[in-house]
């Protein structure tokens, strides 16, 4: 058994070898030339989250769910870049204290007290603002509670420039003010923040001022708004309110969908007269830079309790049940078990072989990537 599938991984290297370019004619691709899939594998490090998740998958057990890879996710609020969780320093420090099961903090205490950190104004920070963002249970969802006074973000650190997403927005707030889906960031060296979000408000003072658009913008400076429509009109208060948004890209075309609102947890309908369609290569649209692979994420602006949930995110790129995992720690690869639960040691084929280099790979289920150097050799870069 075990030679039958190491002949298939053979056949399938000779496969692509033949498909590849060939050298000096021989009919065949270098053996380091070979490239599996698009990157996006379920290959996994040293690290003891990556050894933890690979046993979980090695015999059969749930994989990582979003909840537990949030910190790997970037934030921003207004001017200031967070690229890891433990980069966010607390300002003012007594504002940070402990958040219960509903993502609310509790009071601060002696010397400096402070009722409701939530709600004061001492601790409405950019600082505040980017650690407010958790994930809770019943219903999952993603939920910031502060009344930021920036453009408050949280986005992947992997990228992607073909996807679909979905994530129904809702607060139980009654204010007007914005919630949205960031089709696509990204981080200039000089750390600015550019964001392309499609929005959600009730007729708020943020853009779009009639409930549904797409917003381009540098921190927090808008540049333009993009198909400002009614989408089911605006309430003056989300107060319980919720519309789906889905993203739809496909390279350097994005097409952006919401709902009419609706009450409870439950999303209507996405409104197919919604759509705004954008072409990213078209100059006219001064979107250029957001061409390509880029990150994709969450935000809020000045709205109290926002709440994402039915979070869905596919990319063809991906496959989450795949016949092989990669262990670059032990540079083996597994198959999956006849039994369909959980996988087997393929003997003799070694990982960064079978997978290639150089050549970078990506681990959605764990938000890690690697770049594999040689036959032995790996780093983790993500």
């Amino acid at each position: 058994m075990e030679k039958q599938i190491l002949n298939k991984i053979v056949l399938f290297i000779i496969t692509i070898s033949l498909l590849s370019a060939c050298k000096k004619g021989d009919g065949f691709a270098p053996f380091e030339s070979v490239s599996v899939g698009e990157g996006f594998e379920l290959v996994y490090g040293s690290s003891p989250t990556d050894r933890q998740a690979f046993e979980a998958r090695r015999t059969g057990s749930s994989p990582p769910t979003f909840a537990d890879v949030l910190t790997r996710w970037r934030r921003f609020s207004g001017t200031f870049y967070y690229p890891t969780l433990a980069s966010i320093i607390a300002d003012p420090a007594y504002c940070q204290t402990t958040m219960d099961g509903n993502g609310v903090w509790a009071n601060s205490v002696a010397p400096n007290p402070i009722v409701n950190p939530n709600t004061a104004g001492a601790c409405n920070t950019p600082s505040m603002n980017s650690l407010s963002w958790v994930f809770l249970n019943g219903p999952d969802r993603l939920h910031n509670i502060q009344n930021t006074n920036n453009y408050n973000g949280f986005f992947s650190a992997i990228k992607f420039d073909n996807y679909i997403a979905e994530a129904t927005l809702s607060s139980s707030n009654g204010d007007d003010d914005a919630i949205g889906v960031t089709i696509a960031v990204y981080v200039d060296g000089s750390n600015n923040i550019h964001t392309l979000t499609a929005y959600r408000t009730h007729g708020g003072f943020p853009p779009p001022s009639l409930g549904w658009g797409i917003v381009h913008k540098t921190n927090n400076t808008v540049i333009r708004t993009i198909g400002n429509k009614s989408v089911g009109g605006t309430f003056g208060g989300w107060s319980g309110r919720n519309s789906q948004i889905r993203i739809e890209r496909t390279g350097d075309i994005v097409r952006a969908f919401a709902s009419p609102w609706t009450m409870g947890n439950t999303p209507l309908a996405i409104d197919p007269a919604s759509v705004i369609e954008i072409n990213l290569a078209d100059p006219a649209e001064n979107l250029l830079d957001f061409r390509g692979p880029q990150s994709f994420g969450y935000e809020t602006l000045s709205q109290p309790n926002a709440s994402f949930s039915l979070l869905n995110f596919t990319t063809p790129q991906t496959n989450s049940d795949p016949d092989f995992i990669y262990d670059l720690h032990t540079n083996r690869v597994y198959s999956k078990n006849p039994s369909g639960v959980g996988y087997l040691l393929v003997n003799g084929a070694s990982a960064m072989q079978v997978l290639g280099y150089p050549k970078k790979v990506t681990n959605l289920e764990t938000q890690r990537e690697f770049i594999i150097n040689s036959a032995t050799a790996f780093e983790e870069i993500l």
